[in-house]
């Protein structure tokens, strides 16, 4: 009986040995996931939660029952599996351009992007949950506001970059100045052309007459809008000045002057500076009504544009003249009609003889 109590005890104390040792061991993990990531769990919350997975997402620790293997970027390694206790593995490499959450084999959203910080032309893109760092071609910038399906490589005014300054060096070649964008080609007196460079090659273009390109909004513009165009050197015209009265202060509105070398054009001063317009076809600017009128009544147009214009307008009238005539005969009663040709006689099979009809030998009926 002695033997059987002593035994007993010898029991009970390795079973306490034991207890306390798994115990410790679970103690030192969770005191060690408290300290990175700064909670505060009782001992009964220790003793009652069991993480299968922990990782970081560079600022906090990160607990993860749904994941089959997480691998983060933490300060001290990349935490893995449990299996037992947590293994550390010291010797991988730190992406340190990372954003929060992305590591080199890992990714907070299967598919996504997110930009590098303080780079407006760099992002890391996450597919299939593998992340990749990725640069724009030179003269793009990284829209992260763009959807996935799209391209996030875009023109400079559709990205403010703000924060984000830092770009690769240019890229220049002998017909652009970056690998892509929109570039003006012209100097301050002249402002319409432009180039588009695509992967450092150049096509040129030009704004419609009148219009300047500007390399902020990547349009045509008025000229005098456009930053950096002599608005008057360009159009060759100076708006004249006008007499501010004291009593009325300076005029309201804009004033209209016809060209003068095209009666055809014509100007508006808007603040002292001008904008070109054009009648259209055969008709010229009237000062006197501040308006197109057909070119025959504007006495310092061409000759030869003053005969078309009449030609164009006699045309015009006879047009009229028929539609009118036209709309009167549709709109008149159906019995006032006149047929101008007579119906045409009634035939009447039964009354045609074929016998008394002469036939060629290769028509005769047998």
């Amino acid at each position: 009986m002695k033997n059987l109590v002593v035994l007993a005890c010898i029991c009970a104390v390795a079973y306490a040995r034991a207890q306390f040792s798994e115990n410790l061991e679970s103690s030192t993990i969770y005191s060690s996931y408290n300290y990175a990531s700064g909670s505060n769990l009782d001992n009964s919350e220790q003793s009652n939660t069991t993480p299968s997975y922990i990782y970081y997402d560079g600022q906090d620790a990160i607990v993860d029952e749904n994941v089959s293997e997480v691998e983060a970027v933490t300060t001290g390694g990349i935490v893995s599996e449990r299996k037992g206790r947590y293994q550390s593995i010291s010797d991988q490499e730190i992406d340190e351009t990372a954003p929060r959450g992305v590591g080199p084999t890992t990714c907070k959203e299967k598919n996504e992007r997110y930009a590098v910080p303080g780079s407006c032309d760099k992002y890391i893109e996450c597919l299939n949950g593998t992340a990749e760092e990725k640069q724009c071609p030179d003269g793009l910038r990284y829209n992260p506001n763009v959807k996935f399906n799209v391209d996030p490589c875009q023109y400079p005014i559709d990205v403010p970059c703000l924060a984000r300054a830092a770009l690769q060096p240019a890229q220049p070649t002998d017909a652009c100045p970056h690998l892509y964008g929109y570039f003006k080609t012209g100097d301050a007196r002249n402002c319409s052309g432009f180039r588009n460079c695509v992967n450092g090659v150049g096509y040129d273009f030009t704004c419609p007459e009148g219009l300047a390109f500007s390399s902020d909004t990547y349009r045509c513009e008025w000229p005098d809008e456009v930053a950096d165009c002599d608005a008057e050197a360009f159009l060759g015209f100076r708006c004249p000045e006008i007499p501010i009265s004291k009593e009325l202060g300076p005029p309201v509105g804009f004033r209209t002057y016809r060209s003068p070398s095209d009666c055809q054009k014509y100007f508006i001063c808007i603040d002292g500076k001008p904008r070109r317009l054009s009648c259209g076809g055969y008709s010229a600017f009237d000062e006197l009504t501040e308006s197109c009128v057909a070119a025959d009544e504007v006495a310092d147009c061409p000759t030869e544009l003053r005969n078309e214009a009449k030609k164009s307008r006699d045309a015009e009238q006879q047009r009229l003249t028929a539609q009118a005539a036209f709309e009167k005969l549709r709109s008149a009663p159906k019995d006032t009609y006149e047929y101008a040709t007579t119906p045409e006689p009634f035939y009447d099979p039964e009354q045609y003889n074929i016998e008394n009809e002469t036939q060629s030998p290769q028509t005769q009926l047998f």
